[in-house]
């Protein structure tokens, strides 16, 4: 299999995982044990709502506004999700066909249309947001966006227990143990 070939399954691979991952934890919040009394993220709870009502100084009017904005957006990301899932496990069943290549370029094009429309859905929630913001509260949700954009910036990399894994820090390139990179 040819090294481009390999990453791309490899990157789309991880998307996936990344993607049933956001998926459970959507799936398994709605199950909490009060959710007939919840429809939706309250300012009491615990999470970005409520991170993000308090860092914005939202009246009782504002987050009354902003957790209908929640509600929406919730319910439109979900439908992303599960049609990005349906459409990873088309392109991974392609896998068991003999010539998958006739169907593999038009399910990577919907699926890189799912994920551009999932980033649009969010910018335009933030839009939303910034628009429920009075004069005053415009410089709190300037600080709010800067504090996304280095939390998503951020390498997403899994914690590491003691001794397990590689290390963070490797001044010195891979271990000794490694074998040489591959030459090309």
């Amino acid at each position: 299999m040819e090294r481009t070939k390999l990453l791309t399954l490899a990157v789309l691979g991880l998307l996936l995982v990344n993607l049933l991952t956001i998926g459970f934890l959507i799936f398994r919040s709605d199950q909490s044990p009060h959710k007939d009394q919840m429809q939706g993220p309250q300012p009491d709870d615990k999470g970005p709502s409520r991170l993000i009502i308090a860092r914005l100084h939202f009246d009782e009017q504002q987050q009354k506004q902003y957790l209908d904005l929640v509600r929406q957006h919730k319910q439109q990301t979900m439908q992303l999700n599960t049609k990005s899932i349906r459409l990873f496990q088309s392109y991974y069943g392609l896998l068991t066909q003999v010539h998958p290549d006739s169907t593999k370029s038009s399910l990577v094009r919907q699926i890189a249309d799912v994920q551009q429309q999932i980033a649009e859905l969010n910018f335009s929630h933030f839009q939303q947001i910034k628009s429920l913001c009075r004069s005053d509260q415009q410089a709190d949700f300037a600080k709010l966006v800067t504090d996304l954009a280095r939390l998503f910036g951020q390498r997403q990399r899994p914690p590491h227990s003691h001794g397990e894994g590689p290390p963070d820090d490797r001044p010195g390139g891979p271990p000794e143990n490694f074998p040489p990179p591959p030459r090309n």
